[in-house]
């Protein structure tokens, strides 16, 4: 039995082994490549189990839209914990067909991490910020969802709208990650091969990212060093990575996560970063939102201001 144990060690240390043979290659990189290489089968089974979960909801498109208009933010805090951009990406086109309200796309738009929760995964030794991280998206969430929608009821009091209730059976076809359909009943039958995909252009994104982050790292000396470059005590930071949140890049959470998984950007700079991320949500929203072109603006100005207001309370009172 020992000997089967050590020989899967060394099986699974047969990446590192070979990256770490590569001396001709910078040492960033190389400790850039082993990261990835480390977390494929983590990353191809946590997006295989998501692939299965969007084929069951999304093929039952009828029972989500009951579950949206009824529940309104609460549902979209809940499905939004699954880290993949596509519900963003189908509240906006909900939002832009009158189906669901400001308040609720808010929500969907807030407690959605698009890659970033996966990522944290990455350094064992802080994965236990993740459950405050997403309690804190979750309060945010709602509470900005009543907020607006209250706000919007009065200004508009008197102004019946109405749901293009029949719009969801023309096109709700929109593209998400990966270029792919959010529709997976369109999908091909390769039901495991989409998470392959959705993985490699996750790893590419880290990988570059990770490069980078580690070639800096090792040009100052230490992540301390770069931390206090990039102003890690100061609320300064926070209302950067708010910005930085807003573009509408699934590239955005793995920059964010990863900075903080290395320790160059803090806690409240991480929840302002997550709370204005939407992955390609803003995208579909500009894209789509042709009737009210004020809207995107005033969407992404709540983003803005919920992600710096929440990021400066933590920093403040809970850091």
């Amino acid at each position: 039995m020992e000997g089967f144990i050590n020989a899967i060690k060394d099986i699974l240390g047969a990446p590192e082994f070979i990256i770490n043979s590569c001396t001709f290659l910078p040492e960033f990189i190389r400790h850039a490549a082993i990261d990835c290489v480390k977390f494929i089968p983590w990353l191809y089974f946590l997006y295989l189990a998501i692939e299965l979960l969007e084929r069951f909801i999304l093929k039952r498109i009828h029972i989500f839209i009951k579950l949206v208009q009824n529940f309104r933010a609460l549902f979209g805090v809940a499905v939004s914990v699954i880290p993949e951009c596509g519900y963003q990406v189908i509240a906006s086109t909900f939002y832009t067909r009158e189906m669901i309200s400001k308040g609720t796309l808010l929500a969907f738009l807030i407690m959605g991490s698009d890659e970033a929760i996966p990522l944290l995964f990455m350094n064992l030794e802080k994965i236990n910020i993740i459950l405050p991280l997403l309690a804190i998206k979750a309060v945010v969430a709602i509470i900005a969802a009543i907020v607006v929608d209250v706000a919007d009821f009065l200004i508009h009091i008197g102004n019946k709208k109405v749901e293009i209730q029949n719009s969801i059976n023309d096109d709700i076809n929109v593209p998400g990650c990966c270029h792919h359909m959010m529709m997976t009943i369109e999908y091909p039958a390769f039901w495991y091969w989409h998470p392959f995909t959705h993985m490699i252009n996750i790893l590419v994104f880290s990988f570059i990212t990770l490069c980078f982050i580690y070639g800096i790292i090792g040009n100052y000396g230490s992540s301390e060093a770069v931390a206090q470059m990039l102003l890690i005590d100061n609320p300064i930071q926070v209302v950067a990575l708010a910005l930085f949140g807003l573009m509408s890049n699934c590239a955005m959470s793995v920059v964010i996560a990863l900075a903080y998984v290395n320790g160059i950007i803090s806690f409240p700079a991480l929840v302002a970063g997550l709370v204005s991320v939407t992955g390609l949500g803003l995208a579909t929203l500009s894209k789509q939102n042709t009737r009210k072109k004020n809207d995107v603006s005033t969407i992404t100005l709540l983003l803005f201001v919920f992600a710096v207001a929440t990021g400066l309370f933590v920093f403040y009172y809970m850091k």
